[in-house]
Parts: C-alpha cells; sequence; structure tokens
C-alpha cells in the first residue's frame, strides 16, 4: 500500500537552511517521493492509497537516540526514584517512608541521588541508612550509576566485612578507622548487586516493554541501547527485543550494544556486529574505561580539581582494554568504550588505533572530558571513528563540574561545538536512566547549554549548537556508529520512513519553545506507532 502524509510543514535535513517540504510518500516502509502536497497526490494519489492529513504539524527526521540502556529506564519504575531530593533529609525521609510499605527483609533498590544538587551537599552516611530501614538491605545507586549507598544489611547479605578488600576497578568507601562508610565505588558494587534477587523473564520483558511505548511516545525511531547486563544474558536479551519489537509490533529499531563479558556467548551464538535486520540488531561491544565525574571515578591525568590527589578509576589496565578490543577485532566487531575523563580517552584512543576495523566505526562515548590535542588525535581517526555525545550532561552537571575539572582544560570539555567544527562524527543521547529519555530536552540543552527555566548565562556559550546541527546530532548523527547514513537520518527517497511530527515549529521559534513541544505522531516503516 502506499501511504501519503501531505499538508505538513516537513525538514528533510537534506541541505542545512533549505529542507523543505509538504508530503511525503511511502511504499513498503520506504520513501518513494518528497515534495509538494499536490504534486504528490497528482503522481501516487490513485485509488487504495491512504492518506494522512499532517494538518500543518512540523515534521522532522525520525529522532535516534544513540546511547541509553531501555531496560533499566524500565527498572526504574520500579526502584524508589530519589532523582527529586533536595537534600540529604529528604532522600532519607523518601527511604524511610518506601521501607515502612516494604515486608521487612526485602532489598530496596534505589536510584538518582545526587549530592552536588543537594542543598547541604552532604551524602547520607551508613548509621542513618541503617537508621531510616532497620530491617531492609539498601542499594541506593548514584545518578551516574557509578557510585552506591548501601547500609549494613545489605553489606551483610553480600558478603562484605571490614576485611574484604577492594576489587580491581572498584572500591569500598571506609572512614578514618577502616570502618565501611556506605560508600561503593564502581566494580565493587557487583557482589551487592548480586545479592538482589533477580526478576523473572516476564517481568523484564514488561518493564522493556513499558520503557520502548516511552521512547515511542518520545518521538523516538532508532535507539541504541546497553541492556545485557540488566537482561542477564544476550539470548534473553535478543529473544525480549524481537518478542517486543516484532512479535508485538512495537517496531522501534533497535542496535543492541554488548557488554564485554558477553562475548564468549556471542561467539557460540555465531553472531557479531550487524546481524539482525532493520529492526533488532547487534552492536558494538560495550567497555568501561572509567566511571563518573559525579563520584569522582571518572579517570583523569591530572588531579581533580576540588580534590588534589585523587585522579579517579581506572576500571581496566591499558593491556587489559587493548585486549578486550583485540578479542573484539578478531571477532569482527568494534568497540564502544565509556569515557568520560581524558585518561580514559587516552586508554580508548589507544585500543581503537591499535585495532583498526575498516567495516565498522568504533565509538567513543560520553567524552567529556578531553584535552586540546586528543581531539586531534579523534580527528585522525577520521571515519573509523564515531562520537556519542549527550548534550542534557550540561544541564545536569554545570556549575559544579567547573570546580572539579581542571581550569585550563574547560574550553574542551562538553565542547559539542569544537566537536563538530573538528569534523568528527558526533550522534546524540540520553543515556536514560542517567537522563530523561525525552530527545526534545537534548535538543533543548544543546542549543540552550543551561536547565530548562534558569534565567542566567549560558555555560560555554561558544559551545551552543543551531537548532539544525542539535536536530542532525539526534537525527542523521544517529547513523554514524551504525554506518547507516543510507538509510536512516533524513527524509528522502530510499531512506526508511521514520518521521517525528511534533506540534510546533522548532526551527522558527526561542529554544525554550522545546520544552512546550509535545511529540503527536511517531512513524516508523510508514506506520504510526504512537499518536497523541
Amino acid at each position: 500500500m502506499t501511504t501519503l502524509f501531505v499538508n505538513g510543514r516537513i525538514y528533510t535535513m537534506e541541505r542545512p537552511g533549505s529542507c523543505y517540504a509538504t508530503a511525503v510518500a511511502v511504499q513498503e516502509g520506504r520513501i518513494v517521493a518528497v515534495g509538494d502536497t499536490e504534486e504528490i497526490k497528482l503522481q501516487l494519489g490513485r485509488a487504495g492509497t491512504r492518506v494522512i492529513d499532517l494538518e500543518g504539524a512540523a515534521v522532522i527526521p525520525g529522532l535516534i537516540d544513540n546511547h541509553l540502556h531501555l531496560a533499566s529506564c524500565g527498572m526504574k519504575l520500579a526502584m524508589l526514584d530519589l532523582s527529586d531530593a533536595a537534600d540529604s533529609r529528604e532522600m532519607l525521609l523518601a527511604l524511610r517512608r518506601w521501607a515502612e510499605k516494604t515486608s521487612a527483609g526485602e532489598w530496596i533498590v534505589g536510584i538518582g541521588w545526587n549530592e552536588n544538587r543537594f542543598a547541604d551537599k552532604r551524602i547520607p552516611t551508613i548509621a542513618e541508612l541503617d537508621e531510616a530501614a532497620p530491617n531492609h538491605p539498601v542499594l541506593l545507586t548514584r545518578i551516574c550509576n557509578h557510585v552506591y549507598l548501601a547500609n549494613s544489611l545489605a553489606f551483610a547479605r553480600a558478603g562484605i566485612t571490614r576485611e574484604t578488600a577492594d576489587p580491581a576497578g572498584g572500591a569500598y568507601g571506609r572512614d578514618t578507622a577502616g570502618n565501611l562508610n556506605g560508600l561503593v565505588y564502581e566494580n565493587a558494587s557487583q557482589p551487592l548487586r548480586d545479592a538482589i534477587p533477580k526478576p523473572g523473564y516476564q517481568e523484564l520483558k514488561g518493564m522493556l516493554r513499558r520503557s520502548i511505548q516511552h521512547a515511542l511516545a518520545s518521538g523516538l525511531t532508532s535507539v541504541h541501547t546497553e541492556d545485557v547486563r540488566e537482561l542477564g544474558s544476550f539470548a534473553d536479551a535478543w529473544r525480549m527485543f524481537r518478542e517486543l519489537v516484532v512479535g508485538e509490533n512495537l517496531r522501534l529499531r533497535s542496535n543492541l550494544l554488548i557488554y564485554h563479558p558477553h562475548l564468549p556467548e556471542l561467539r557460540e551464538l555465531g553472531l557479531t556486529t550487524g546481524d539482525g535486520d532493520e529492526w533488532v540488531s547487534v552492536g558494538a561491544l560495550k567497555i568501561f574505561a572509567d566511571g563518573a565525574l559525579g563520584g569522582r571515578t571518572a579517570l583523569l591525568s591530572r588531579s581533580y580539581a576540588d580534590a588534589p590527589g585523587t585522579y579517579g578509576t581506572a576500571i581496566h589496565t591499558r593491556e587489559e582494554l587493548n585486549e578486550i578490543a583485540a578479542k573484539a577485532r578478531a571477532h569482527g566487531m568494534p568497540v564502544a568504550v565509556h569515557a568520560i575523563g581524558d585518561a580514559a580517552a587516552d586508554l580508548a584512543l589507544t585500543a581503537m588505533e591499535q585495532n583498526p576495523l575498516p567495516a565498522h566505526r568504533h565509538r567513543l562515548i560520553h567524552a567529556q572530558v578531553l584535552r586540546p590535542e586528543q581531539i586531534e588525535r579523534m580527528r585522525r581517526l577520521g571515519g573509523r571513528l564515531a562520537v556519542d555525545i549527550q548534550p542534557r550532561f550540561v544541564a545536569s552537571d554545570f556549575p559544579w563540574v567547573q570546580e572539579r575539572i581542571p581550569a585550563e582544560w574547560l574550553p574542551t570539555c562538553y565542547a559539542w561545538k569544537t566537536l563538530l567544527d573538528a569534523g568528527l562524527l558526533c550522534g546524540g543521547g540520553s543515556d536514560a536512566p542517567i537522563e530523561p529519555i525525552d530527545p526534545l530536552l537534548g535538543l533543548h540543552a544543546a542549543v540552550t547549554r543551561k536547565r530548562p527555566g534558569k534565567t542566567h548565562d549560558e555555560y560555554q556559550p561558544e559551545q551552543k549548537l543551531t537548532i539544525q546541527q542539535a536536530v542532525r546530532l539526534f537525527t542523521l548523527g544517529g547513523t554514524y556508529a551504525t554506518r547507516e547514513e543510507a538509510v536512516k537520518g533524513t527524509i528522502a527517497p530510499g531512506k526508511y520512513a521514520d518521521l517525528t511530527v511534533l506540534d510546533r515549529d522548532i526551527f522558527a521559534d526561542h529554544p525554550d519553545v522545546l520544552l512546550e513541544t509535545n511529540v503527536i505522531r511517531t512513524v516508523i516503516g510508514g506506520e504510526t506507532v504512537y499518536e497523541k
């Protein structure tokens, strides 16, 4: 069947500044014509053609989130959400109230606390956690997903004592006497997470279903998502996505990043990067090189400005990271390396340089703290490197991050425009549930460089993107990592008929209109999968 989408304000994004049409024609899931409504109707409006009147709505290419965690988004809905706590007192009060409605002995799992935004800048102590939830093991994940808080019962359930040594790539916080203080960093969280009872297959699938539905309602048509750690195995993750995206016709195009310990499972199944179809496909091999700035576990080559002597956490040595990348290359897989600090970026870039993979692009994820010379190093990798950036991090991390990073590096930190001007292949994402999944908030952060509702001057205004650049970041930019430029990212004949339809023209008004804009239709493969 032929479907015509007519009477829209269609921004094809084929050429900046000249990207306008009023109609799109679709056959078998692909765009066959773009142009004027009357001309398209005249050419293709024969009997049996389905016509959808957009009634003047603005249309952009289907939005792509190039880095998030769909399973975690669904799990967050079942957790104690601490993201609205204004201080440590409110955080403890929320924990106490959750404990009151939870059966004794059951785990309390929370997420989203952020002491950098607390009025008192204080993290609750282990004694305070014990007092708030004396009958429950408690594990509370910081907003960055790299630092945790646990109470005494949680440590006991996990078999962690004062004498437990810190693991490689992680640490347990301790007081001056060497006693556990409740804080847990990076890989040290694994025994605690292993001690929490795991949801069953159907429960996990239900969580994933809700996340996919939320993504579709947010205007997303494609995602690059890393979920194998949460879903238990690659086989289970693959099965769930196939059952939901294809079996239940949710149609969200999903590229699955694979956490590196699951490489043997992938080998056993005979799958590698690019396998799958247009709906669910195997992505890159995910590796963590460091942690996050909020907990000072992002790996810097110089001491943190506000914590002399602290450099962050290397999750792997240089040799280990190179070995993982070499194994990935041998299996035909690029690596996608989480690197927030500049020293972590050095480790990641070395592994990529030593393990080129012509058929695929390696991915540098986050790239928040960079030294000027590293941008040139990234540029030399050219088309072999894609950079996954998250504009919303500016809204969340400033101003406190300015006190944490060496001052002379700030001009090339969170420097999205500098990366684009260097010709790097950048795509935009949310890192949800770290940040909201809503891509319009990502667009707003990229264009304004400040939190919604704030009237202060922008942070690093020289790094602000135009709305055209921001939209390209979340459309065509999302295709670079998977080399799908030929089938996604713009509205053009031959490409997938993936469209995001908005109730406001985000190109014509003040950037704050993004905060009032609603997605009114999400179209994937020519089919409406969400309508407001």
